[in-house]
């Protein structure tokens, strides 16, 4: 039924988009420590990338306060999208140089 919900609001998300472009969609908590941490360490420069111009970041906030397990299981969480269909699936956040050699095999597919 958790994972249920973050499917109905990706779709949602998706639904009112171009389903034609490519776009990475960040699930995301501000309160989740690792989702700051990707957003201090990667969030300030994504946008400055070439990925970033193939696949923008389009956040998606969760703000489930009496959820706090599903929060913890899904966020952040990474979804590539290219012409409307999952390229790939990162999900949750350790440090820098994992997160773009997760990207870079998701990009080389």
């Amino acid at each position: 039924m958790r994972l249920y919900f973050i499917y109905i609001v990706l779709f949602f998300f998706i639904a009112n988009h171009s389903f034609a472009e490519n776009k990475l969609v960040m699930i995301t908590d501000e309160r989740c420590i690792y989702c700051i941490m990707w957003e201090k360490q990667i969030g300030k420069i994504y946008h400055k990338t070439d990925i970033a111009e193939n696949f923008p970041l389009h956040r998606i906030e969760i703000k489930d306060e009496k959820n706090i397990y599903l929060q913890a299981k899904v966020t952040p969480t990474f979804i590539f999208l290219e012409d409307s269909n999952e390229k790939g699936r990162i999900t949750g956040y350790s440090y820098p140089e994992m997160f773009w050699w997760q990207v870079d095999e998701i990009i080389e597919q």
